[in-house]
Protein backbone atom coordinates (compact mmCIF):
# COMPACT_ATOMS: atom_id res chain seq x y z
CA UNK A 1 0.00 0.00 0.00
CA UNK A 2 1.04 3.31 -0.61
CA UNK A 3 0.06 6.61 0.57
CA UNK A 4 0.27 9.32 -2.77
CA UNK A 5 -0.27 13.43 -2.39
CA UNK A 6 -1.20 14.75 -5.89
CA UNK A 7 -1.15 18.76 -6.66
CA UNK A 8 -3.07 19.70 -9.21
CA UNK A 9 -4.00 23.02 -11.12
CA UNK A 10 -7.72 23.66 -11.59
CA UNK A 11 -9.55 23.14 -14.65
CA UNK A 12 -11.16 26.61 -16.14
CA UNK A 13 -14.48 24.85 -15.61
CA UNK A 14 -13.47 23.97 -12.18
CA UNK A 15 -12.08 27.61 -11.09
CA UNK A 16 -16.08 29.12 -12.73
CA UNK A 17 -17.75 26.76 -10.75
CA UNK A 18 -16.28 27.76 -7.58
CA UNK A 19 -15.36 31.55 -8.09
CA UNK A 20 -17.62 33.04 -5.96
CA UNK A 21 -17.04 30.69 -3.29
CA UNK A 22 -12.99 31.22 -3.34
CA UNK A 23 -13.79 35.39 -3.97
CA UNK A 24 -14.74 34.89 0.52
CA UNK A 25 -12.44 32.36 1.40
CA UNK A 26 -8.85 31.87 0.96
CA UNK A 27 -9.02 27.95 1.36
CA UNK A 28 -10.62 24.85 2.52
CA UNK A 29 -8.85 22.06 4.02
CA UNK A 30 -10.69 18.64 4.74
CA UNK A 31 -10.25 17.36 8.74
CA UNK A 32 -12.47 13.90 8.09
CA UNK A 33 -14.30 12.51 5.79
CA UNK A 34 -17.37 11.53 7.77
CA UNK A 35 -19.62 9.46 5.11
CA UNK A 36 -18.80 9.41 1.10
CA UNK A 37 -21.46 7.54 -0.62
CA UNK A 38 -21.18 7.01 -4.50
CA UNK A 39 -24.23 5.25 -5.11
CA UNK A 40 -26.28 8.54 -3.78
CA UNK A 41 -23.52 11.10 -5.14
CA UNK A 42 -23.37 12.38 -1.56
CA UNK A 43 -20.44 13.40 0.96
CA UNK A 44 -20.15 14.80 4.30
CA UNK A 45 -17.02 15.99 5.74
CA UNK A 46 -15.17 18.44 8.41
CA UNK A 47 -13.79 21.06 6.53
CA UNK A 48 -11.80 23.93 8.25
CA UNK A 49 -12.25 27.18 5.67
CA UNK A 50 -10.12 30.42 6.11
CA UNK A 51 -12.34 33.60 5.55
CA UNK A 52 -11.11 36.66 3.91
CA UNK A 53 -11.53 40.05 5.51
CA UNK A 54 -14.72 40.43 6.31
CA UNK A 55 -16.09 37.35 6.00
CA UNK A 56 -18.18 34.79 7.78
CA UNK A 57 -18.96 31.32 7.05
CA UNK A 58 -22.53 32.76 7.14
CA UNK A 59 -21.88 35.02 3.73
CA UNK A 60 -20.59 31.68 2.07
CA UNK A 61 -22.12 31.26 -1.57
CA UNK A 62 -21.35 27.48 -1.18
CA UNK A 63 -20.99 25.13 -4.45
CA UNK A 64 -24.62 24.17 -5.56
CA UNK A 65 -25.60 21.18 -3.23
CA UNK A 66 -23.67 21.90 -0.32
CA UNK A 67 -24.93 22.85 2.96
CA UNK A 68 -23.45 23.71 6.13
CA UNK A 69 -25.27 21.29 8.90
CA UNK A 70 -22.87 23.17 11.74
CA UNK A 71 -20.63 25.63 12.65
CA UNK A 72 -18.66 23.94 14.89
CA UNK A 73 -15.68 26.13 15.64
CA UNK A 74 -14.87 29.77 14.96
CA UNK A 75 -11.61 31.46 15.82
CA UNK A 76 -10.87 34.58 14.18
CA UNK A 77 -10.86 34.45 10.29
CA UNK A 78 -11.06 30.39 10.57
CA UNK A 79 -14.12 28.41 11.10
CA UNK A 80 -14.50 24.59 11.21
CA UNK A 81 -17.83 23.59 9.60
CA UNK A 82 -20.05 20.16 9.31
CA UNK A 83 -20.70 20.26 5.53
CA UNK A 84 -23.43 17.95 3.92
CA UNK A 85 -24.15 18.31 -0.25
CA UNK A 86 -24.48 16.69 -3.43
CA UNK A 87 -22.20 16.35 -6.13
CA UNK A 88 -23.24 19.22 -8.54
CA UNK A 89 -24.51 18.02 -11.90
CA UNK A 90 -21.22 19.14 -13.54
CA UNK A 91 -19.41 16.78 -11.53
CA UNK A 92 -21.57 13.81 -10.94
CA UNK A 93 -20.46 11.07 -13.90
CA UNK A 94 -16.67 11.60 -12.93
CA UNK A 95 -17.46 11.69 -9.35
CA UNK A 96 -18.44 7.95 -9.79
CA UNK A 97 -15.35 7.18 -11.15
CA UNK A 98 -13.69 8.03 -8.24
CA UNK A 99 -15.48 4.69 -6.64
CA UNK A 100 -11.96 2.77 -6.03
CA UNK A 101 -10.57 1.23 -3.41
CA UNK A 102 -8.74 4.00 -1.74
CA UNK A 103 -8.78 5.78 1.79
CA UNK A 104 -8.90 9.53 1.35
CA UNK A 105 -6.44 10.78 3.75
CA UNK A 106 -4.51 13.88 4.54
CA UNK A 107 -3.54 16.88 3.62
CA UNK A 108 -6.52 17.34 0.98
CA UNK A 109 -7.08 21.22 0.31
CA UNK A 110 -8.56 23.69 -2.07
CA UNK A 111 -7.63 27.04 -2.71
CA UNK A 112 -8.80 28.84 -6.05
CA UNK A 113 -5.16 28.10 -7.83
CA UNK A 114 -4.61 24.61 -6.49
CA UNK A 115 -6.27 21.60 -5.75
CA UNK A 116 -4.12 18.72 -3.48
CA UNK A 117 -5.82 15.66 -2.77
CA UNK A 118 -4.21 12.75 -0.34
CA UNK A 119 -5.34 8.81 -0.59
CA UNK A 120 -3.84 5.56 0.06
CA UNK A 121 -4.37 2.64 -1.94
CA UNK A 122 -2.40 -0.12 -4.08
CA UNK A 123 -0.70 0.27 -6.81
CA UNK A 124 -3.90 -0.58 -9.58
CA UNK A 125 -6.32 1.52 -7.83
CA UNK A 126 -3.61 4.61 -7.11
CA UNK A 127 -3.17 4.34 -11.23
CA UNK A 128 -6.75 4.81 -11.95
CA UNK A 129 -7.07 7.47 -9.44
CA UNK A 130 -4.20 9.41 -11.65
CA UNK A 131 -5.98 9.13 -14.87
CA UNK A 132 -9.11 10.42 -13.49
CA UNK A 133 -8.15 12.91 -11.59
CA UNK A 134 -6.65 14.48 -14.14
CA UNK A 135 -10.26 15.45 -15.29
CA UNK A 136 -10.37 18.14 -12.19
CA UNK A 137 -6.82 19.99 -13.23
CA UNK A 138 -3.37 19.42 -14.75
CA UNK A 139 -0.94 17.47 -12.27
CA UNK A 140 1.76 19.47 -10.72
CA UNK A 141 3.19 17.43 -8.54
CA UNK A 142 3.06 13.80 -6.93
CA UNK A 143 4.36 12.45 -3.67
CA UNK A 144 4.35 9.05 -2.72
CA UNK A 145 5.37 6.71 0.05
CA UNK A 146 5.21 3.21 1.97
CA UNK A 147 1.77 3.91 3.64
CA UNK A 148 2.97 2.53 7.32
CA UNK A 149 0.80 2.03 11.05
CA UNK A 150 4.08 1.61 12.82
CA UNK A 151 4.79 4.04 15.74
CA UNK A 152 7.51 5.42 14.17
CA UNK A 153 5.10 6.22 10.65
CA UNK A 154 6.69 9.60 10.08
CA UNK A 155 10.03 7.93 9.59
CA UNK A 156 8.68 5.58 6.78
CA UNK A 157 10.03 8.18 4.09
CA UNK A 158 13.95 7.23 5.91
CA UNK A 159 15.89 4.76 4.77
CA UNK A 160 17.11 2.72 7.68
CA UNK A 161 20.78 4.23 8.57
CA UNK A 162 19.17 7.58 8.50
CA UNK A 163 16.63 6.34 11.01
CA UNK A 164 19.25 5.14 13.42
CA UNK A 165 21.37 8.10 13.26
CA UNK A 166 18.31 10.42 13.75
CA UNK A 167 16.84 8.36 16.79
CA UNK A 168 20.08 8.53 18.12
CA UNK A 169 20.92 11.88 17.86
CA UNK A 170 17.27 12.54 19.44
CA UNK A 171 18.67 10.44 22.23
CA UNK A 172 22.16 11.80 22.89
CA UNK A 173 20.46 15.42 22.96
CA UNK A 174 21.48 16.87 19.71
CA UNK A 175 17.99 18.39 19.24
CA UNK A 176 18.07 19.72 22.73
CA UNK A 177 18.76 23.49 23.49
CA UNK A 178 21.25 23.81 24.67
CA UNK A 179 22.61 20.59 22.85
CA UNK A 180 23.74 18.32 25.13
CA UNK A 181 26.13 16.47 22.10
CA UNK A 182 27.63 18.25 19.09
CA UNK A 183 28.35 16.89 15.86
CA UNK A 184 31.77 15.45 17.14
CA UNK A 185 30.36 13.86 19.79
CA UNK A 186 27.52 12.21 17.76
CA UNK A 187 30.13 11.04 15.33
CA UNK A 188 32.19 9.43 18.11
CA UNK A 189 28.99 7.30 19.21
CA UNK A 190 28.07 6.18 15.76
CA UNK A 191 31.69 5.06 14.79
CA UNK A 192 31.54 7.44 11.24
CA UNK A 193 33.20 10.44 10.76
CA UNK A 194 31.58 14.10 11.33
CA UNK A 195 30.97 14.98 7.77
CA UNK A 196 29.02 11.59 7.33
CA UNK A 197 27.38 12.20 10.19
CA UNK A 198 26.19 15.53 8.91
CA UNK A 199 25.35 14.63 5.81
CA UNK A 200 22.84 11.85 6.93
CA UNK A 201 20.77 14.34 9.25
CA UNK A 202 20.87 16.50 6.88
CA UNK A 203 19.44 14.30 4.01
CA UNK A 204 16.82 12.81 6.87
CA UNK A 205 15.64 16.11 7.73
CA UNK A 206 15.02 17.05 4.27
CA UNK A 207 13.10 13.62 3.94
CA UNK A 208 10.92 14.72 6.93
CA UNK A 209 10.12 18.05 6.28
CA UNK A 210 9.33 17.00 2.50
CA UNK A 211 6.98 13.98 4.25
CA UNK A 212 5.28 16.30 7.08
CA UNK A 213 5.15 19.66 4.34
CA UNK A 214 3.99 17.21 1.50
CA UNK A 215 1.17 19.30 -0.31
CA UNK A 216 2.23 22.69 1.00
Amino acid sequence: MRKATVELVPQPFLKDLLHDYFEKIEYAELLQMVRLDFDRDIKTAIVRCLMRDGYSPEDLPYPPGIEVMDVLKVDGKEAICLMRGGVPDELRLMFKEFDLELVWDLPTYFTSEKLVYTVIGDQPNLKKFFERIRFLGEIKSISCQRASYQHYDVLSCLTNRQRDILIKAKKGGYYDYPRRINADQLAERLGIGKSATVEHLRKAEGRLISHILSGY
